[in-house]
C-alpha cells in the first residue's frame, strides 16, 4: 500500500538526486558540441503542478483536481547506434468532490498515486531509421488500494524514418494490460521542422495513459517558445479495498487541449506556463473484475499549470 505522504518524499528525493547530478556535471560540455569520444550519459527532469478548476458532473455535483507530475530520465549511448535509458515517474492527484455521495453506489476517491518505471531501448540504423521499444510498469491506485491489485504493464513500439534533415516521421503503437482491461492504440510519431521558427512534434510520451499527442511550436527567439496542442488521455486506477465495491476500478477518459509559453534559462533549464481545458470527459466505475457499474460525463474543465524542467 502506498501512503500519500510518499509523494513529497519521492519528489524531494528525485529533485535532490537531479541537483547532485547537475553539480557533478557542471563542467561537462554542452549537448550540442561535438564530443571527442562516445556520447555521454544524459539526464532530464521535470516537475509539473496543475490545477483543474471546479467542474460540474452530469450526474450532479462538482469536483476539482490538483495534480503533480514528476519525471526523471536517464539515457546512455551504448554504441553510436544503440541507446538504453531508464525513466522514473510519479503522479499524484487530489480530487475534491462536492454535492455528490457516490457513483453507482461507490464512494468516490480522494487521492490517486501513479508511480512508474520504463526502460526505453533505441536503435538508429545506418539507413536513417529509428526503432524504439519502451516496456513499462506502473502502479495506479486510490489511497488505500492494494499494490498487488494495482499494477499495469505493457510496451510501446515505434519506427520512425528520417525523410530529410527537417522531417522524421513514423508510426507507433502501445499495448497495455490496465487493470483487467487490455488497451491497444496506434499513434503518429513526428519531428517536423517546418521553418527556422516553427515545428510540429509529440508533446507527451506514449504510455499507459495513451498516445503521444501533437503540438505546434513557435520559437520567435532563442529563449522564448510558444506551443499549442492536444492529446487523448485515459487511465484506470484501483479503488480502496474497503470501499462499497472492494478493489473496484475507477477510470478517466478525456481529450486535452493546451497552450503554453516557455522561457529558456541558459542551455539546460526551461520554465513553461500552461493553460487549457479537458473536454468530452467521462468518469467510469467498474467492479474488481472489470464489469461496468456506472459512468458520468463532465463539463469542459479549464486548467492552469507550470513546468520546470532541465537537462544535463
Amino acid at each position: 500500500m502506498i501512503c500519500p505522504r510518499s509523494v513529497a518524499a519521492l519528489s524531494i528525493l528525485l529533485m535532490f538526486f537531479a541537483a547532485m547530478m547537475m553539480t557533478g556535471s557542471a563542467g561537462a560540455q554542452p549537448a550540442d558540441s561535438t564530443p571527442s569520444g562516445p556520447p555521454p550519459t544524459s539526464y532530464r527532469f521535470s516537475y509539473t503542478p496543475v490545477y483543474q478548476f471546479e467542474t460540474d458532473l452530469d450526474c450532479g455535483g462538482q469536483f476539482d483536481v490538483q495534480r503533480h507530475f514528476v519525471r526523471f530520465d536517464v539515457s546512455r549511448f551504448i554504441t553510436r547506434q544503440w541507446i538504453v535509458g531508464l525513466g522514473l515517474s510519479f503522479d499524484y492527484e487530489r480530487w475534491n468532490f462536492s454535492g455528490i455521495n457516490g457513483l453507482a453506489g461507490v464512494d468516490l476517491w480522494d487521492e490517486i498515486v501513479r508511480p512508474g518505471i520504463s526502460i526505453p531501448i533505441i536503435y538508429n540504423t545506418a539507413n536513417r531509421w529509428r526503432l524504439m521499444a519502451i516496456p513499462s510498469l506502473e502502479f495506479a491506485g486510490a489511497s488505500g488500494a492494494e499494490t498487488s491489485e494495482s499494477l499495469s504493464y505493457g510496451t510501446v513500439l515505434l519506427a520512425m524514418h528520417a525523410f530529410g534533415p527537417n522531417l522524421m516521421m513514423g508510426l507507433g503503437g502501445g499495448v497495455f494490460d490496465r487493470l483487467d482491461e487490455w488497451e491497444v492504440f496506434p499513434f503518429l510519431a513526428i519531428e517536423w521542422k517546418l521553418s527556422d521558427q516553427l515545428k510540429l512534434n509529440n508533446p507527451f510520451e506514449a504510455g499507459p495513459a495513451g498516445p503521444a499527442g501533437l503540438e505546434l511550436v513557435y520559437t520567435p527567439t532563442d529563449r522564448l517558445e510558444m506551443g499549442a496542442g492536444g492529446a487523448y488521455r485515459s487511465y484506470r486506477f484501483r479503488l480502496d479495498d474497503s470501499s462499497a465495491v472492494a478493489d473496484g476500478i475507477g477510470e478517466l477518459e478525456t481529450w486535452v487541449a493546451f497552450l503554453r509559453v516557455g522561457w529558456r534559462f541558459g542551455e539546460r533549464y526551461q520554465l513553461d506556463l500552461n493553460g487549457g481545458a479537458l473536454f468530452d470527459s467521462k468518469i467510469k466505475v467498474d467492479d474488481q473484475d472489470g464489469n461496468h457499474l456506472g459512468e458520468t460525463d463532465t463539463d469542459t474543465a479549464p486548467f492552469v499549470g507550470m513546468t520546470i524542467k532541465g537537462k544535463f
